[in-house]
């Protein structure tokens, strides 16, 4: 009889203990809009570029592969080829039917990129989860105190959905990047801009050939090169988003070129 009583509870203490940790596995999921200054959000007017490093105890390292990515950003954004390559097939191979396309955006030059990175001076720094921040300008050693003030923005209202705006002066591209490497959801958000901005200055001229004479248009190679140039990032919004303690970023911007 006692060994029964105590089978019956150590059953009763074993259904509890496994209700309790079942309890305590919990998915975490949460949208996380960080702390960050000013300049984040808006860039000043002026020669100013982010730059962005993984975080490291090597703060020298850390420092200058901030200021290599910044010196290739504001390279490709003063000037840029815009490359994108479209190959339809049809063949008996199913796996191989479709479509394939090539797009690929480099600096026009890269002692441009060397020159560029020699002259950049840090202005202002900021660490944000595994990541380091920095402004840099090879204009100024400073930046207005709004811009260097740190804040949580909301939802940029600029930012409806990827697409270009067009006035008499300039073209804008709003676009976005995601992944759980911070500076590649960076770079992909800027490069999609300069390849959306190409996109447009051809649809543009191929319109301007069309109506001028349809021969032309029959000549158009479907292979296309454009020298993009006097870009420049000028806001930016970026979300971090929590998986069971994996971040995954989305990076939003907002790019424009003079006409």
């Amino acid at each position: 009889m006692n060994k029964l009583l105590l089978m019956t509870l150590l059953f009763v203490l074993l259904g509890c203990a496994s209700q309790t940790e079942f309890e305590e596995i919990k998915m975490i999921h949460k949208i996380e809009y960080p702390l960050l200054p000013g300049w984040v959000y808006e860039l000043p007017a002026g020669e100013y570029v982010i730059g962005i490093a993984q975080k490291s105890f090597d703060e020298d390292e850390m420092k200058d592969a901030a200021k290599q990515m910044a010196a290739v950003m504001k390279s490709r954004n003063e000037a840029s080829y815009s490359i994108e390559k479209f190959a339809s097939t049809t063949t008996e191979d199913l796996l191989r039917d479709g479509k394939a396309e090539f797009r690929l955006n480099v600096s026009a030059s890269p002692e441009t990129t060397q020159n560029i990175y020699e002259t950049l001076k840090m202005v202002d720094e900021v660490f944000f989860f595994d990541y380091y921040l920095a402004l840099f300008s090879f204009q100024n050693d400073s930046v207005a105190e709004k811009y260097k003030n740190r804040f949580v923005a909301n939802f940029p209202d600029w930012y409806e959905k990827d697409d270009i705006k067009v006035d008499s002066l300039k073209i804008i591209s709003h676009t976005s990047g995601s992944s759980s490497h911070l500076i590649i959801a960076w770079e992909h958000a800027a490069q999609n801009a300069r390849l959306e901005i190409a996109k447009y200055i051809e649809k543009d001229v191929r319109s301007a050939l069309i109506s001028t004479d349809e021969e032309i248009e029959k000549k158009i190679a479907v292979e296309t090169s454009k020298k993009l140039i006097r870009m420049e990032i000028t806001r930016s919004f970026i979300s971090s988003e929590l998986h069971d303690n994996l971040h995954s970023y989305k990076v939003f911007l907002e790019m424009v070129m003079e006409k």
